[in-house]
This record gives C-alpha cells, structure tokens and sequence, in this order.
C-alpha cells in the first residue's frame, strides 16, 4: 500500500508541476508542439500498451497461441500506414484535435459529427482502462474492487487535469520504462519456471482457435484505429515539426511489434503454468506473478498498472479537448478540466456497471472505425489535390457510424465490415462527385 500511495503521488508531483508552469490551451492540448521523435514514439507506445495489450492479449496468447499477435500487430501495421502517408500531413495542419482537421478538410458539421462520435467512444475505452487499474491495485494493496476502483479513477483525473498533455508526455517516459522492465522480468521467470518449449510451439498466422475472419476484423477494427486515431493524432500534433511527427510514428511501428513479442512469449509459457481452465484474463496478474520472486510480481503490478494508466490520461485529455474545441468551440482551458473531471465520472458510472473490459473496447472501436477512420483518412490524402462533396462526406461519417453503434449493440461483426465497406466507398465517391461538378463547372465558364 505505501508503494502504491509513493507512485500516486510521483505523477501528482508531476501534474502540480505542469500546472504551476504551462497556462495556456496550446500547452495544455498539444504540450506546446516542442517536442521530439523519440519522447513522441515513447509516448505513442506507451499509450497504446493498455489494458487489452497487455492482460488481454496474454490471455489470448495463452488460449490461440501466436495469432494472438495480430492484437498489437494490427496496431503496427496500421501505425506503419499513418507514418508513411498521414504523420506529416497531420502536423502540418496545426490542429489541436482530429476534429478540428474534419472542419479544415471537410466541413464544420464533419467536426461536430467525428466529435459527437469521439466523445462516447473514448470515454468507453477510458472506463476500461479505468476497471483493469482497478483490478491491478487490488492486486496490489488489497482493497476492495469497487474502492480501488474509485481511487484510480480519482487519482487518473487529478493528475491528468493537473498538467494536460505535458504530464501525460513526460509520465508516458517513465511509465514505459517500468512496462519494459516487468514485461523482461515476466518472460525471464516464465520462461524458467515453464515446461513449454517455444520451439514446439507452430508459429502461425491463423488456426481453428483464431480464423481468417478473427484476423480481418482485427485488422480492419483495431489496425484502422492506429491508422486515424484522435489520441495519436494528439501526439504527432505535439511534435516539434512534421520530420519529427513522422520518425516518431516509425519508431513507435519498431516498438509495437517488439512488445507484442514479449508479451505473446508471456502466454506460450503460461501454458506451462496455468492450472487446467484457468481465467485467460488471469494470466498475466495472477498465473504470472506466482512464479516470480515478491520483489519481481510486485513490480510486473506496478508496470501493469502504467501500462493502463498511460493509455487511461491519453483517453482522458482526448475526449476533454475535442468536447472543449470542437463541440463548445473555445480553448478555456479551466473549462477543458471541469470536462475532463467530467468525463472521468461518466466513465467511471460506465465502470460501475459490470461491462467486461474487452466489451466496452470493442464497442467503443466499432462506432469509431466505421465512422471516421475511411472519411477523415480521404480527406486528409486529398487535401490539397482534390475537392470534397460535403454532403457526401457526412453521408459516410453517419453511415458508417451508424454500422458500427449496431455491431457494438448486436454483437454481430458483419455491420463492422458493412460500416467500414461503405464509409470507404461513399467517401471515394465524395471524390468522384465533386471532381466531376469541378470539370462541369470549369467546362462552363471556358464555353462562356
């Protein structure tokens, strides 16, 4: 418990500190756009090595075997598109949210209908995160769920209103430090402790447990919200420059892909440890841990934890910034906290209501790829090059939107791919129409 109290009161100490320097809402939403490519791809990392990618896909890697890569390997791949054909064009628009890029690129009801989207989405993702910090410190100081459950969420808020992006850049350094350090830790005693041997292990794409159809929706659902994402899109938008916003971005790819190795290598070995029908979900905070010295399971706790925490503060700032700039068209910055402690209590109820952390992920990446994803990514390659019919565009925003709130609703992944199908057709055709009014209309005043 004292561990836990000292490591709270580090990033308050860090949150009082940002407070106390930065003031306006340019430091506060994109840190001052000063930083460079190796603290944005930490950060990048750090916040995308959450809840899911960590105990999830542990337990995944336990149950189907080395398909469970594809959880974070989507992640890299989609990371690999967006720095080879959106990084640099997302810093240059020196926007403070994705959002506020849909009005520049699109119109300014596409900036209120990705917000209006973004918000819940976001806030779903943050009461997952909020529920696995909660089962981690149980773990950690025996409290009750439902207390440490409130604490983390309180203490996630406080120091995530305290000092905006510029704490949440320099914790996601030292928090991924310590994810690094428990992972190796993890997979060094495993490794000795486990009969399995990774060389009797197939390595393989896709099996019975894990099918092609698993790996397209993957790929589609979970890679394309690396590809356009509003809290990446916050870190390339705190870069110093677009050079430094694009090397980040490929080095963040270097980083996925390695930590989704350690830590499918986690749950081959577990095989060997795990009593026959263990939880998957336990995997990693329970089965894990007990073969490891004291020093060294309290420690993979504590790296769990900031894991869950990085991407919890990203969730945070992302949802409070886009409600304050892009639905209330200001840049107050004590508005944007007194959202942001807002929100945080939302998604707090949201965590009180029993939904598993897997669902409320997978709901809030199905409204949010199928609606913004395909339109905001043509939007932002045609800038520049070719006009856009609006109406066209908010068509396959609501559309595809709309897919994705019924594949969240009904289970059924097929509105997934339907949502994603047509948001992507419809914005092409966005493109084919007003390319086709531009040559009417310039065939128009040459005929005159």
């Amino acid at each position: 418990m004292t561990l836990l109290l000292l490591y709270c009161l580090v990033f308050i100490g860090m949150g009082v500190y940002e407070y106390a320097r930065r003031k306006n809402f340019e430091e506060f939403a994109v840190a001052g756009r000063r930083y460079g490519s190796a603290v944005i791809s930490i950060s990048i990392v750090a916040s995308c090595i959450g809840a899911s990618a960590t105990i999830g896909m542990t337990g995944l890697a336990y149950s189907v075997g080395t398909p469970a890569f594809w959880w974070l390997g989507s992640g890299g791949v989609g990371l690999l598109i967006l720095g080879v054909f959106l990084a640099k064009k997302v810093r240059s628009s020196g926007a403070y949210t994705l959002p506020d890029m849909a009005e520049k690129y699109i119109s300014p009801s596409a900036r209120r209908l990705m917000a209006l989207i973004i918000i819940p989405a976001w806030s779903s993702i943050l009461a997952a995160q909020f529920i696995a910090a909660a089962k981690t410190s149980a773990s950690l100081s025996g409290m009750e769920f439902q207390t440490a459950l409130f604490v983390c969420a309180l203490f996630i808020i406080g120091y995530t209103v305290l000092g905006g992006q510029n704490s949440i850049l320099k914790s996601d350094a030292v928090q991924f430090a310590m994810v690094i350090v428990g992972l190796l830790l993890a997979l060094y005693f495993t490794k000795s402790a486990s009969s399995v041997s990774l060389s009797s292990i197939p390595l393989q794409f896709t099996n019975a447990a894990f099918p092609l159809s698993k790996w397209s929706y993957f790929m589609l659902v979970i890679g394309g919200s690396y590809v356009v994402c509003p809290m990446l899109f916050g870190r390339l938008l705190s870069a110093r420059n677009e050079v430094h916003a694009r090397r980040g971005t490929f080095l963040a790819v270097f980083g996925i892909i390695l930590s989704a190795v350690v830590i499918v290598c986690i749950g081959l070995y577990a095989r060997g440890l795990a009593p026959a029908g263990a939880d998957a979900d336990s995997i990693l905070t329970q089965v894990v841990p007990s073969v490891m010295p004291e020093w060294a399971g309290t420690l993979l706790l504590f790296a769990l934890l900031s894991a869950i925490i990085s991407s919890a503060d990203s969730c945070l700032i992302t949802a409070a910034t886009v409600f304050e700039h892009d639905l209330l068209g200001g840049e107050n910055v004590t508005r944007c906290r007194l959202l942001m402690a807002a929100i945080g209590i939302m998604a707090l109820a949201i965590a009180y209501s029993g939904s598993s952390i897997l669902t409320l992920l997978l709901a809030a990446n199905d409204i949010y790829v199928c609606g913004v994803v395909a339109p905001m990514a043509v939007a932002i390659l045609a800038h520049g090059k070719r006009s856009l019919s609006t109406r066209t565009m908010l068509t396959a925003i609501f559309l595809g939107g709309l897919c994705g709130l019924l594949a969240a609703t009904t289970g059924l992944k097929f509105f997934s791919y339907l949502g994603g199908a047509l948001s992507l057709a419809i914005s092409l055709l966005a493109l084919t129409k007003s390319h086709k009014q531009y040559n009417s209309e310039a065939l128009g005043t040459a005929w005159q």
